[in-house]
């Protein structure tokens, strides 16, 4: 086992143990800790088994297991980014929709505070 490998997987198993407590104390939703698990466990099974890589890689028609690596997070980079920007749309909109019925309240407010007008007095 290489120098490099005795100081990861243990970080690695530490901060799967991290993810597992913050997801059962619900402060990470399940699906998110699930994700980042699996993230984790990639990691760990990718530094503990290099060969592994390769080996997928070549099987895939990929080079190195390096640019495996780097495919791989090049699409989980355009994900994530994709589903950041849904996010921002759908509270872009709860947010609208938020604005526009503090506005009709208070303009239905403003309304029914206004006294009423004869409109024979003028």
């Amino acid at each position: 086992m290489t120098t490099f490998q005795l100081v990861t997987l243990p970080l690695l198993a530490i901060l799967i143990v991290i993810t597992a407590v913050a997801t059962a104390r619900s402060r990470v939703t399940p699906r998110i800790g699930l994700g980042w698990i699996l993230l984790w466990l990639s990691a760990a099974i990718a530094i503990a088994f290099p060969d592994l890589l390769v080996w997928l890689a070549q099987v895939l028609g990929i080079g190195r297991g390096t640019d495996l690596v780097l495919y791989v997070f090049i699409l989980v980079g355009f994900v994530a980014f994709f589903a950041t920007y849904l996010r921002f749309r759908r509270l872009d909109e709860q947010m609208t929709k938020i604005v526009r019925h503090i506005a009709i309240e208070n303009a239905a407010r403003e309304q029914d505070a206004k006294p009423a007008q004869d409109p024979r007095a003028s």
